[in-house]
This record gives structure tokens, C-alpha cells and sequence, in this order.
């Protein structure tokens, strides 16, 4: 005889149990839907460098749905570690003598657009040519007194296009380093120039890179020392060593470019060129027109250790000045600039190079659109391919209106 069905009477605290087994259960289930959700965008902004935080702030006051993708766990975290020697060479002008904002504003080459009084750089500092830990402080204020939305420790590591969720339209498909996919149908890459130039010359490997040489001068104490590359970072390099190297010698593959002759921003401004006085005054150190690269010389280095230069061809050595040739080198530092990240896109995304800038920068239209890829743009320094040479779209006071006009468009 089968036993009587009583009614299953549950105490208040065994339901609260079996209710929370239940959700535990199927909380996976809701939290990846729920990420599902948040993770797409119809603008995704790669960088919160002063390029993306422009261009994330303009978007945020038109109201847009958008994400701002930070690899590190700050705003502006390339000027931690940029310049080595902390010393920026945009000017922050505080007075102009004018009650005009717009024209004191033109003068002022790094405080960002904001409708925040308080987030100009004069602000924060007095010095003409400030510090860069101040411009990290004051980009991370700014990211925070507006409330940008900011995704922080989210490294995108690949960029593809296609069909979005219900395999109708083509969306940016963005992959970070845990393997998290974000969508978006607009893209603005604003991750600047940060990826070093390395030379494709014969024994480049026994030269120290601008990006992690020591900066302390001990370490140069009497040394003999070889930079290649003649910018500004390879004289603001010289500047730190020069009263601690026995000899420092600089060389690139064009002459010297002074921004007082030029008038172009990014040329060597005047705050690093105490390497021409040491050469012009005869104090042993020395300027070399000859590092073409490839195919013109290598770096050996002999069984005392001694780094040096040889040329490929020795019929060279009757043609152009070769005193460089007789003398050996204890260090030789690579200071030979950056250049933009194209390592992160798929084949069908992948931006063609620009004929500016020796390769650094992408190929792109006047609307600051990616040639041949529709609706991925590119945002701060790297539009600088357009004025490259020719005007400040190399410093953040030529790229923030240009921010404002992609936001139109």
C-alpha cells in the first residue's frame, strides 16, 4: 500500500536556503548575460591618453553611449614613464597679458577642452615647461572631475570587424587580454605613438633603448658614450649625461632640426640643445650626419667589449666624413622615437601606413577616418600624419579641436 502524500510544510529559514542554492546556481548564467549587455558600445575609444579623454569628453556631453578602454590603471599613464627625463617641452603659458579665453586658451599648450574652470594646467603648476608627474595628476583629475567612463586595466589586444550579435550588421569585434569580447559599430583608436622605433641596422641589439636605459649618472661615470638619433629625446638624453660621460657623440640620418630655424614644434627646441653648445665650444663631444641605417654601417663589438661602428661598404669610408669610425664606444643608447601600434588589428582592419613620418603613423582621411576601413577613426597624436612637419598636430594643443570636429562628424 503506498504511503499517504502529506503537504511539505518548509520553515522560513529552509526556503531562504533553498532560494539562495537556486541563485547560486544560476547566478553564472545571469552575470554573463549581464556582461553580454555591457559589452556593447556604440563608441569604443581605445586610450585614455589626452586624445582619448578629449574625444571620451566631447562624447559624454553629446549624450553618446560609449566605453573608454585604459590598458593601465591611470589616465595618461604613458607621461609616468615618458619623457625619461620628466621634462616636458609644451609650454604652459599662464599669463597673456589678454582677457580673451579663446586666445589665452591658443597659448596654453596642455590643459585639455572642458566646461571645468578648475582643469587647466596653470592650475597646477608655475613652471613654463612642466613636469610630467604634474600632467599625469592633472590628466587624472580630469578624467575624474567629469566623470568619464572609463574601463581601466583593459588592454585590447586584437581589433577584427564583423557580423554583431544577430549576424546582420558589421561591428568592431575587441578582444582584451583576459579574451573578453567588446562590440561597437564606431571605433576611435587614440593610443598614440608609443611603440619604439627600433633601426634595421646590423647590431642594434647592443644598443639600450630609450625606453629602459638607466637614468642614473653613475652608470655613465667617464664612459664614452654613442646616442643615435638626434630629436629631442636624444638631446634631452645627452643633456642629463654630459657632465659625467668622458665623450658623448650623437648621429642620426639627417642633419639637425632646431624648432627656432623650422618653426615646426617638434623639431629640437632650445630647452634640449646644450649638445650643440659642448660640440660647437670644442669640448669633445661630436655631431656625425651619417647613421643612414641599413646597408650604410653596423655596431660590432670587439673582445674588450668596446662597441663601435663599422661601415658596410670600406669604399665608403672615401666619400663622407669618417672620423666617427676611428673611435670605440662603452654605451651606445637608442633614442630613435615611437611609433604607432599596428601589431593590435586583423588583416581586414589593419591601417595602411602613412607616407609621413618614416612609417609611424596610419593612413587616414581628412575626417580623421582609417583609409579603407569604414567607421574606425583615429583620435589624438596620431592624426598628426595630416600636419605632420607642417603644424602642432604633434602636441595636444594641435590635436583637442580636431577631437571636437571627430565628435562632430
Amino acid at each position: 500500500m503506498p504511503f499517504p502524500l502529506r503537504p511539505v510544510t518548509l520553515s522560513a529559514r529552509a526556503m531562504e536556503v533553498r532560494v539562495l542554492l537556486v541563485l547560486s546556481f544560476l547566478s553564472p548564467f545571469i552575470v554573463r548575460e549581464t556582461l553580454s549587455r555591457n559589452n556593447v558600445h556604440k563608441y569604443c575609444v581605445i586610450g585614455a591618453g589626452p586624445g582619448g579623454l578629449q574625444i571620451g569628453y566631447f562624447l559624454d556631453r553629446a549624450g553618446r553611449d560609449y566605453i573608454i578602454f585604459e590598458k593601465n590603471t591611470t589616465a595618461g599613464s604613458f607621461f609616468t614613464h615618458y619623457p625619461r627625463h620628466r621634462t616636458l617641452i609644451s609650454i604652459n603659458k599662464r599669463h597673456t597679458g589678454s582677457k580673451n579665453r579663446e586666445f589665452s586658451f591658443r597659448h596654453d599648450w596642455n590643459s585639455l577642452i572642458s566646461d571645468d574652470p578648475t582643469l587647466f594646467l596653470k592650475h597646477y603648476t608655475d613652471e613654463y615647461f612642466p613636469v610630467a608627474d604634474v600632467y599625469v595628476r592633472y590628466l587624472q583629475d580630469y578624467a575624474e572631475q567629469l566623470q568619464l567612463k572609463i574601463q581601466y586595466e583593459t588592454e585590447i589586444k586584437e581589433v577584427d570587424k564583423g557580423p554583431d550579435e544577430e549576424g546582420a550588421d558589421s561591428c568592431f569585434h575587441l578582444k582584451d587580454q583576459n579574451g573578453v569580447v567588446y562590440r561597437c559599430d564606431i571605433l576611435i583608436v587614440s593610443t598614440g605613438l608609443w611603440v619604439p622605433h627600433v633601426p634595421d641596422i646590423q647590431g642594434i641589439e647592443h644598443a639600450q633603448g630609450y625606453e629602459s636605459m638607466s637614468l642614473d649618472r653613475r652608470d655613465y661615470e667617464g664612459k664614452r658614450v654613442l646616442i643615435i638619433g638626434r630629436g629631442n629625446a636624444g638631446f634631452e638624453t645627452g643633456n642629463h649625461i654630459v657632465g659625467n660621460a668622458a665623450y658623448i657623440h650623437m648621429t642620426a640620418r639627417s642633419r639637425i632640426k632646431l624648432a627656432y630655424q623650422t618653426h615646426y614644434v617638434g623639431d629640437v627646441r632650445a630647452i634640449n640643445n646644450q649638445m650643440i653648445d659642448t660640440y660647437q665650444l670644442k669640448s669633445l663631444d661630436g655631431q656625425f650626419e651619417l647613421f643612414t641605417g641599413a646597408g650604410t654601417a653596423y655596431i660590432a663589438k670587439d673582445s674588450k667589449g668596446n662597441l663601435f661602428l663599422s661601415p658596410m661598404d670600406k669604399s665608403f669610408l672615401d666619400d663622407v666624413e669618417t672620423s666617427i669610425f676611428s673611435f670605440k664606444y662603452d654605451t651606445i643608447l637608442r633614442c630613435t622615437g615611437f611609433m604607432f601600434d599596428f601589431s593590435i588589428f586583423n588583416d581586414s582592419v589593419r591601417p595602411r601606413y602613412s607616407d609621413a613620418g618614416q612609417k609611424k603613423f596610419p593612413l587616414i582621411q581628412p575626417t580623421y577616418e582609417v583609409s579603407g576601413v569604414p567607421d574606425m577613426f583615429i583620435g589624438g597624436i596620431a592624426t598628426h600624419s595630416l600636419d605632420y612637419k607642417r603644424s602642432a598636430g604633434g602636441f595636444i594643443h594641435g590635436y583637442r579641436s580636431p577631437a571636437r570636429a571627430l565628435n562632430r562628424h
